[in-house]
C-alpha cells in the first residue's frame, strides 16, 4: 500500500494507474462504517484510494476541530489489512498552503436546512475539499455514507453541476449492534452518554413505524420525535422531503421521506436519519 503525502504525487499516481479508481474520502479515525465503503469500492474498481484529512474548512467551531480524534497509524493499518492500494494523507499546509481560501460553493436552499442551518460554512468547506480531492485523485467512482445524507445530496449535485467525471455513490448508514449510528465522534462518549445517545436511533425507529402505519401526519411524527428525544439537546428532529430537505407538513408530492435528527449528548454532536421511499 502506497502512502501519498503531496498533491503532485497524488496526481502522478492517478495518471500512472488510469481512471478505474474507486475513492473514499475520510477524516480518519476509521470505523466499520468507513470500511464498508472501502469494501464496496474494492469490489467495484481496479484500484482504491482512501484519503485521510481533517478538513479545517468544514469546522465552524475551532474547539470541535481540536477535539476530533486522530490516529493515523491505526487507520493506515486498518486500510492495509483491507487491501487498499493507496492512502492520501496530505498535511494541512499541503492542502491549504496560503490558508483557507475565500472561494465557496453554495446551494442556498439545501444548505439553509438541517445541519447547514446550524453549522454556517460547514458544507461550503465540505464541497471545497471534496471538489479538490476529486481533481487530485481523479476517481471513476466515489463512495459516501448516507449517515451524512445532506452531504451526499450536496456532493452529488456539485459533481453534476461542475461536470466532474465521477460517479458519486451513496452507501447505507451502518449501525452498532445496539442501533447507534457509527461515527468517529462516538469514541468521545462516556458509558452513560452512550446509553443516552441510543434515544436518537430509538426515536427514529419509532417514527418510521408510525409513518409506515400511516396513522400520523408529518407534523405529528415530528412532535413524537421531540418527546422521544427528551432530555437531549436537540438541534433538529423532523420529517423532510428527501429530495429538497423541505420540512413536510403533509404526505402529498414528496419523492421520498427523510426522518433526521441532530442532537448533543454530553457536548458531542451526533446525527442520524432514516430514509423511507
Amino acid at each position: 500500500m502506497e502512502i501519498i503525502k503531496t498533491k503532485a504525487a497524488m496526481r502522478a499516481y492517478s495518471e500512472k494507474h488510469g481512471p478505474e479508481t474507486g475513492f473514499v474520502a475520510t477524516m480518519g479515525y476509521l470505523h466499520e462504517g468507513h470500511l464498508t465503503l472501502v469494501r464496496r469500492a474494492l469490489a467495484e474498481n481496479a484500484r482504491v484510494v482512501v484519503s485521510i484529512f481533517v478538513n479545517p474548512a468544514q469546522f465552524n467551531d475551532p474547539a470541535d476541530l481540536e477535539k476530533y480524534p486522530v490516529d493515523l497509524e491505526r487507520d493506515t493499518a486498518m486500510l492495509e489489512k483491507e487491501g487498499v492500494h493507496a492512502v492520501f494523507v496530505p498535511a494541512r499546509s499541503e492542502v491549504f498552503p496560503e490558508g483557507l481560501p475565500a472561494l465557496r460553493l453554495r446551494y442556498e436552499a439545501i444548505m439553509g436546512r438541517l445541519c447547514g442551518r446550524f453549522r454556517p460554512g460547514h458544507f461550503e468547506g465540505v464541497l471545497l475539499i471534496v471538489h479538490n480531492l476529486f481533481q487530485w485523485v481523479r476517481p471513476a467512482r466515489a463512495y459516501f455514507g448516507l449517515k451524512d445524507y445532506q452531504q451526499c445530496l450536496l456532493i452529488r449535485k456539485m459533481a453534476l453541476d461542475m461536470e466532474l467525471s465521477v460517479d458519486v455513490i451513496s452507501c447505507p448508514l451502518i449501525r452498532e449492534a445496539d442501533g447507534l449510528a457509527m461515527s468517529s465522534r462516538n469514541v468521545r462518549l462516556s458509558d452513560i452518554a452512550r446509553r443516552q445517545a441510543l434515544k436518537i436511533s430509538q426515536a427514529l425507529f419509532q417514527a418510521e413505524k408510525e409513518i409506515r402505519m400511516g396513522a400520523k401526519t408529518p407534523l405529528q411524527v415530528s412532535a413524537l420525535l421531540a418527546v422521544s428525544l427528551q432530555p437531549l439537546e436537540v438541534e433538529y428532529a423532523a420529517v423532510y422531503d428527501a429530495a429538497t430537505l423541505a420540512e413536510l407538513t403533509d404526505w402529498k408530492g414528496q419523492s421520498g421521506v427523510l426522518v433526521a435528527v441532530a442532537a448533543y449528548v454530553e457536548g458531542v454532536r451526533l446525527i442520524d436519519n432514516i430514509i423511507i421511499s
